[in-house]
């Protein structure tokens, strides 16, 4: 029985990370001149286009999934869940994502049931599986914010060097981002299609700002709002902004050189035990699996039966804890 749930678990699995993969290369999207343009050429044709385009039918109802899901955990945790795929660059929709995530657990939690046959330890397997994505998306966030802000400053060069030839700011966003590499030029020329649709330069910033959560991204954004309400120099005051940025970065190294002792250390005194403990269990793993083992002993209580796993959530809370204390500490804001 165990085996068929297996089965089907790894079958479902790759079944999702097909069409995960599917996903994330979606059609190429024509530009809307170029459809105007055929829309004139051959109208007949561009019609037939929209019809076969409206036939198609999506391989999963993504809008159904995303209602079912949010009665489940909420609407507002669906809108901070997109806004996190959003921010860490997953071409997936929260009901997708969500999706992969519910079938992860369940594959995870069935192969630790299958090789262990115990069910405590494949529940905690299956949660642990359910929050792993919660540091690797901060991490993938934090690593697409740190690129685009060691962009940023070059970009603001080359749109000051525009300013000063003549152009205007958007004209030279448009060249800035045609030869600046990914994320900043992608999200520069996403800024200039929401301004060609209508939307106001100040509202394209703050949608980028919310992709890109950046106090630098901030900064330049304000200078851009006050020079717009107020009047100035816009290639001056880009150009201070430059330099400030270059500033800011040159200090973050710094206190990134001081801080990675501390870091380091905090990493290894963390590790520590789990390797400890994996060696001990290779030596004689009788004696380590009293940790996660729940004794079945007459005369015991409800303690004194699940004394082991009592002690070992115990131990990962402290850790993870203290590893908390001491990013904290090594995480100075400039």
């Amino acid at each position: 029985m165990l085996d068929d749930i297996f089965i089907a678990c790894i079958f479902g699995i790759l079944l999702l990370c097909a069409w995960a993969y599917q996903q994330r290369h979606p059609s190429p999207q024509v530009d809307l001149r170029e459809k105007l343009k055929n829309l004139a050429k051959d109208p007949e044709s561009m019609a037939r286009e929209i019809e076969q385009g409206l036939e198609r039918k999506p391989l999963l109802d993504t809008a159904a999934l995303r209602k079912a899901f949010a009665v489940i955990t909420g609407q507002s945790y669906m809108d901070n869940l997109e806004k996190e795929l959003t921010q860490c660059d997953i071409p997936l929709k929260p009901s997708e994502f969500l999706l992969l995530r519910a079938a992860f657990v369940i594959v995870f939690a069935a192969l630790a049931l299958l090789l262990t046959h115990n069910v405590y330890l494949a529940l905690a397997i299956g949660g642990i599986t359910a929050v792993l994505h919660v540091p690797i998306m901060a991490m993938k966030r934090s690593m697409r914010v740190n690129k685009f802000v060691l962009q940023l400053a070059e970009f603001l060069v080359l749109i000051t060097n525009s300013l000063r030839s003549g152009q205007t700011f958007l004209q030279g966003v448009d060249i800035a981002s045609k030869d600046s590499p990914n994320p900043i030029g992608m999200e520069f020329r996403l800024l200039l299609k929401e301004t060609n649709l209508g939307i106001p330069v100040e509202t394209a910033f703050n949608n980028m700002l919310v992709r890109v959560p950046s106090e630098d991204l901030k900064i330049v954004m304000s200078a851009f709002s006050i020079q717009r309400n107020v009047g100035g120099n816009l290639a001056d005051i880009m150009d201070q902004v430059s330099a400030m940025i270059r500033q800011r970065i040159a200090i973050q190294g710094q206190i990134r050189v001081l801080t990675t002792q501390g870091k380091l250390s905090g990493a290894i005194v963390g590790l520590l035990p789990f390797g400890l403990g994996a060696v001990i269990a290779m030596i004689n793993y009788d004696y380590m699996k009293l940790l996660w083992s729940v004794r079945d002993e007459d005369g015991l209580n409800l303690v004194q039966r699940y004394l082991g796993p009592i002690l070992l959530g115990c131990g990962l809370f402290m850790e993870l804890v203290g590893c908390f204390v001491i990013y904290k500490i090594c995480d100075i804001e400039v």
